[in-house]
């Protein structure tokens, strides 16, 4: 009897680590994407090192369209606010995850939130033949589905 509880605890364990890094990785894109845009309106230095540089891909990769930079600068806003509430939403599945018999709005949320980000970047990616972006955008949506299926196909009994 001890065993099973031991072991439903580490399956939930489990569950909740792949939530909060997910939070956390989340959480780190954002802010470095913020501090880029922090960097491109003069609120930090060109010397800040903690910055994505997602920005200036932005600008690259829709050069060919010929898009202006207040049109890039709003598109990376966009990015931003995204992956700012998907990092709260995770966070939140994160806290309200205590088994499956919990928190399922939460992290349908934060998964959806996430997983239709992605899936607008690659639908971006095809639209300018950013072909090098497509690759990691690709992988880290299949990573996030990945996760959705550990947490849900794992068994907790």
């Amino acid at each position: 009897m001890k065993y099973i509880f031991v072991e439903i605890n580490c399956v939930i364990f489990l569950k909740r680590f792949l939530l909060l890094f997910w939070a956390v990785w989340m959480s780190v894109v954002f802010l470095s994407n913020l501090a880029d845009a922090g960097k491109a309106a003069g609120l930090l230095g060109e010397s800040w090192s903690f910055a994505s540089g997602n920005l200036k891909f932005i600008k690259e990769t829709f050069a060919r369209y010929g898009t202006s930079d207040f049109v890039n600068a709003l598109m990376f806003a966009g990015v931003i606010i995204w992956e700012g509430l998907a990092s709260v939403l995770f966070w939140r599945a994160a806290r309200a995850f205590q088994g499956m018999k919990s928190g399922r709005k939460e992290l349908y949320l934060a998964f959806t939130t996430s997983l239709l980000q992605w899936g607008a970047f690659l639908i971006a990616d095809e639209i300018c033949i950013a072909y090098t972006l497509e690759g990691s955008h690709l992988r880290l949506l299949s990573a996030q589905l990945l996760t959705l299926l550990v947490i849900e196909l794992l068994p907790e009994v």
